[in-house]
């Protein structure tokens, strides 16, 4: 919990904080739309080139178990996060400094793909019971990075002069997230123990070709369109709702920053939510399917009082509604894939969805023109949101079959 919360959290979030000021200080070279998509562009790097490490580390943790990856890959991770804080700008170094960024953004991503494929199948193969509950939970570590980046940046954007954070300002963010990766990599080494079903379970020589051979068609492809789903219409949200606090409903910078602090809690919330859920329906499937539904029903109506209505406070609801399924994707992984190839198969179909994902607020901003106007943001958020929810609910339905039948077998 503390490992994805100091790693994918930190890092993601502190990112999409700063992403307007790394638009300028990386990218102001090519006007406004060319240096929101550019600093998007960077972004997505790092979520592209996930499913090389998460194929790399989950072969590795079926092999030798969870908790040895899980102590390279926290410390990948963080270290790579951290020096993003040292980086010149383009003032200072010109293309080279450009080059840089995306090289760390590439590490980063390569670690962080290892970093899922273990520790989300460890969080429910540890335990008998509540699984979806456990699955929330581990998930709601997340919001430990969100709350500490949230927290760092409003104290910043608070306390310098607007001017510093094209300098200074942006470099702290980056910075203070090594505290977080310290203590939990101490944590990891303190108390982590390995995965009790993964111990139990009987080993394959090659977990590479034991998944593609036997659990390619249809178990990976259907996690690949849950994740792909999931994490896009997460990452409109995520990564576009600074820009339309600070840009569309012109919130300084310390106002956007208290909301999105906050953001934390109701995003804690919503991961909690839909693990209980799965222990609710007594199935993951269902579980999944319900909350696409609930973001279906309340998308539009959540962006016309946030975009329409001015009330910036609602990204909390829309936060909310966004991180649903994430609670519930730990345990379906977990029902259509055996622990011999999990993490393997965690890393592919989890890490390749989220490269698929990774060009939402891209394609979201084209679709809206960047615009400063609230209108074609609630067109092109609503409509993006929608269809990748849609993906949730094929996934959802090929996934019963899928139970269903092995349960007969």
């Amino acid at each position: 919990m503390l490992g994805w919360g100091g790693l994918d959290a930190y890092d993601f979030v502190a990112y999409a904080f700063v992403a307007p000021i790394i638009a300028q200080v990386f990218f102001s070279q090519l006007g406004r739309l060319g240096s929101i998509l550019a600093t998007l562009a960077a972004f997505s790097v790092s979520l592209a080139v996930r499913p090389l490490g998460g194929v790399f580390f989950g072969n590795l943790a079926d092999r030798v178990g969870r908790r040895y990856v899980l102590y390279i890959t926290m410390l990948g991770a963080g270290l790579s996060s951290f020096l993003m804080g040292f980086l010149p700008t383009y003032a200072q170094a010109g293309l080279a400094a450009i080059a840089l960024l995306i090289i760390l953004r590439f590490a980063v991503g390569f670690f962080l793909g290892g970093e899922y494929s273990s520790s989300g199948v460890m969080a429910v193969e540890s335990v008998t019971k509540w699984r979806g509950l456990a699955s929330g939970i581990m998930q709601a570590g997340f919001d430990i990075g969100i709350f500490g980046v949230t927290f760092t940046y409003t104290l910043v954007a608070t306390y310098l002069p607007e001017s510093a954070m094209y300098t200074i300002g942006w470099r702290i963010v980056f910075w203070s997230g090594i505290v977080t990766t310290v203590i939990g990599w101490l944590f990891r080494r303190r108390f982590l123990t390995e995965a009790l079903e993964w111990e139990a379970a009987e080993k394959v020589r090659s977990p590479y070709k034991t998944l593609f051979t036997k659990y390619w068609l249809p178990p990976v492809i259907t996690i690949l369109l849950a994740t792909m789903g999931f994490l896009y219409e997460y990452y409109v949200m995520l990564e576009l709702s600074p820009f339309v606090l600070q840009s569309v409903l012109n919130y300084t910078p310390a106002l956007a920053g208290l909301i999105l602090t906050v953001l934390s809690a109701s995003d804690a919330i919503g991961s909690i939510f839909g693990g209980a859920l799965v222990d609710l329906f007594r199935s993951s499937a269902r579980a999944l399917l319900a909350t696409a539904l609930i973001i279906i029903a309340l998308i539009y109506p959540t962006m016309y009082a946030i975009l329409i209505l001015g009330n910036g406070w609602l990204v909390l609801l829309w936060d909310f509604i966004a991180v649903l399924p994430v609670g519930v994707l730990q345990v379906y992984i977990r029902d259509l894939l055996p622990p011999s190839v999990r993490a393997t198969g965690a890393g592919l179909g989890y890490n390749g969805g989220t490269w698929l994902a990774a060009w939402a607020a891209i394609i979201t901003t084209l679709m809206a023109g960047a615009s400063t106007k609230p209108g074609p943001w609630l067109t092109a958020i609503t409509i993006n949101m929608i269809w990748s929810t849609i993906l949730i609910v094929i996934s959802s339905i090929i996934a019963t079959i899928i139970i269903k039948r092995t349960k007969r077998e």
